[in-house]
């Protein structure tokens, strides 16, 4: 499937956000439509007030049923001098993952939005990444898909297992499935 790969990240970005106004009415017309071009049908939009409910629900920062934050998925840190117990721990924010994608953006001149400043590796903020790595054709694509969005599949499988639905339902399907082709076009079929 052709595509641009930076608006689908940048898409997918602003679709994973927490919605406000603004996005609620872009999902409503030019946001239904972005995604009906790449085959993706949003269905029926809920109202505003039901939408930041569903999302909360499924990735808000209390209690989600699925964490958009890429620490959580991971071990907390590889360090030799941190505690193993702790150190083989899970579900933690700011793992090594965390000060290791801020170390990327503070190298590209980036600053991690005040709302973000204690989970840098948040979803949202590394597709975005991805999509300036994109657009600029830099060679670090291939290392950053598999250092840090590969924790996307566990995102997936989790909203599976959480039975997600609605909108959320078919952004988090359509961000795997490009996932996939972003897998296959950086790392080759074997991906």
């Amino acid at each position: 499937m052709e595509h641009n790969r930076v608006e689908i990240y940048r898409l997918l970005a602003y679709a994973l956000s927490e919605p406000d106004l603004e996005l609620y009415r872009w999902l409503k017309s030019d946001g239904a439509k972005a995604f009906g071009k790449f085959g993706v049908n949003l269905g029926k939009l809920p109202g505003f007030p039901e939408l930041s409910r569903q999302y909360q629900d499924y990735f808000g920062l209390y209690a989600p049923r699925v964490s958009l934050i890429e620490s959580v998925y991971r071990k907390w840190s590889s360090d030799p001098e941190v505690d193993p117990v702790m150190a083989n721990s899970r579900g933690f924010l700011m793992s090594d993952h965390a000060l290791h994608v801020a170390a990327l953006y503070e190298k590209a001149g980036l600053i991690v939005p005040e709302d973000f400043s204690g989970m840098p590796d948040h979803l949202v903020l590394e597709l975005e990444f991805m999509a300036m790595l994109v657009e600029n054709n830099h060679p670090g694509q291939r290392d950053f898909l598999v250092d840090h969005l590969s924790f996307i599949e566990r995102v997936v499988e989790k909203s599976r297992e959480e039975n997600i639905q609605g909108i959320y339902r078919e952004i988090v399907e359509f961000l795997g499935r490009f996932y996939q082709e972003e897998k296959n076009l950086l790392l080759g079929k074997q991906g």
